[in-house]
């Protein structure tokens, strides 16, 4: 089987999952098997002519059968909202957010998860929570028909009015995990060392380390998002390496299964701590299928633990298919799975062969934009082409940050603030130059059709690519 026969039949396969999962909402609970399995004779019949085996196009159609049938389940799960009255414990979902003058939270009460709204004395003592914490509320459940669709993909079943709220009086903490009590410390931790830096550097070096940008000023989001460096706020499977690079020391020097075991919890508690974004799950699934093949003395490349990522994602979480981060996240690691080499070997026959320090800090940055671009052209328009240099010159600093920051601010968070202040010193340094590139970034205003020329140059060194193997 050649690999390009088995790149098609791994995006045929991803193509029908993701296709089963959409149908698992739109198609009757019946009809919706009929089509899938129709779908999948139609791709057995292209498939056969290509001699590949008929157990893995039955394995294919069995997959989404499956992927249909927990869409179904799942979007019934939301669609069954428990109304009225309550009076009891409600759990953290999300950390509170400030929004205005209110705080936004999602709370989980008996099992279904709601979003409130809380104001005044009651809004100021939630924002000293944290997600997984539990209070007692009394309040009115009731369905938000007016945002229904939009909340029920991030499996929230409605709007919980708060109309009573205190603290338990053994402890917030009563029902969280130890795990969770453990992820939430060190995220305490991590903000009490960062609030040394001045100004908006700490929220900033808060969204950067471990995704948090509840704090950020509307101002900063708006900045980022222009110059294309919002994705830096947002935790993927850069600081997931070098979460695992700051924690190598340790791991390599234990046996295979411990080490494996270890590794896993690492992820596992990172992926909490950064509170579970799509973004994350993706790029921690991505590690732990790879460590736990590289364990069992397997290997993997990288292509295909994406796509078993893919599908075994959408099986457990069906509606990952409507998050945009979700798509952000997969589209950059295609990006730089799929196209890193033809970009790089392109550069090198431009001249660029025996620099390879140049070659490294701009083919990740050009194959994840040209990753990406499909959906975000789709979703918010076709992006400023300052994105780009804006990229090359800030995502090396914010890796330097994300690498070090876990590190030195849990040191910083048990020093005197003199010292403190000083430890913390370079990263602020990291933080303003990522903050003035982003700035910067958004005062340049190009023309569409000098974005559009500048955002499609990474496609033109594919092409060329392609036509230089042609002519050898």
């Amino acid at each position: 089987m050649s690999v390009r026969t088995l790149h098609c039949l791994a995006v045929v396969s991803v193509v029908m999952v993701a296709s089963s999962v959409w149908l698992g909402e739109k198609v009757h609970s019946v009809g919706r098997f009929w089509l899938i399995l129709g779908l999948g004779s139609f791709v057995a019949v292209i498939v056969r002519t290509q001699n590949l085996r008929m157990w893995l196009v039955f394995f294919v159609c069995l997959v989404s059968c499956v992927a249909c049938w927990r869409s179904h389940s799942e979007w019934q799960r939301v669609g069954q909202v428990h109304s009225g009255n309550y009076d009891g414990l409600a759990v953290l979902q999300t950390d509170p957010q400030p929004i205005g003058k209110g705080v936004r939270v999602v709370v989980e009460i008996e099992g279904q998860r709601f979003e409130s709204w809380i104001y005044g004395s009651s809004a100021r003592r939630i924002s000293t929570l944290v997600a997984g914490e539990t209070i007692s509320v009394n309040g009115t459940r009731r369905v938000n028909v007016a945002a229904n669709h939009r909340l029920q993909v991030r499996h929230i079943v409605g709007r919980f009015d708060v109309k009573v709220m205190s603290s338990l009086a053994s402890g917030a903490h009563i029902r969280e995990s130890r795990f969770e009590l453990a992820a939430n410390r060190i995220r305490s931790a991590l903000g009490k060392g960062a609030r040394v830096l001045p100004g908006d550097q700490s929220s900033l070096f808060a969204g950067l380390v471990y995704g948090d940008d509840s704090q950020q000023p509307p101002q900063m989001i708006d900045r980022f998002r222009a110059s294309g460096l919002a994705h830096l706020t947002a935790v993927s499977g850069q600081n997931v390496a070098f979460v695992l690079t700051v924690a190598a020391p340790f791991l390599t020097r234990l046996r295979r299964w411990f080490r494996l075991t270890l590794t896993l919890l690492v992820l596992a508690w990172f992926a909490i701590m950064t509170r579970l974004e799509p973004s994350v799950i993706r790029a921690v699934t991505m590690a732990g299928i790879s460590a736990t093949v590289f364990a069992i003395g397997g290997r993997l490349k990288a292509w295909q633990v994406l796509v078993v990522t893919c599908i075994g994602l959408l099986l457990i979480d069906p509606f990952l298919l409507w998050s945009v981060g979700w798509w952000l996240s997969i589209g950059g690691s295609s990006g730089l799975i799929l196209l890193s080499s033809r970009i790089r070997s392109t550069l090198e026959c431009w001249g660029f062969k025996n620099h390879q320090w140049v070659l490294n800090w701009i083919v990740p940055s050009l194959a994840a934009q040209l990753g990406v671009l499909p959906v975000a052209v789709m979703v918010f328009g076709w992006p400023s082409a300052v994105a780009i240099p804006c990229n090359l010159l800030a995502v090396p600093v914010a890796g330097i940050v994300m690498l070090i920051g876990i590190p030195v601010a849990l040191l910083s968070g048990f020093l005197p603030r003199v010292v403190a202040t000083v430890v913390m010193w370079p990263l602020g340094v990291g933080v303003k130059w990522v903050d003035t590139v982003a700035a910067l970034g958004q005062h340049f205003n190009l023309p569409i059709w000098l974005d559009i020329a500048v955002g499609l140059a990474p496609l033109l060194l594919v092409m060329r690519h392609r036509c230089d193997n042609l002519e050898t």
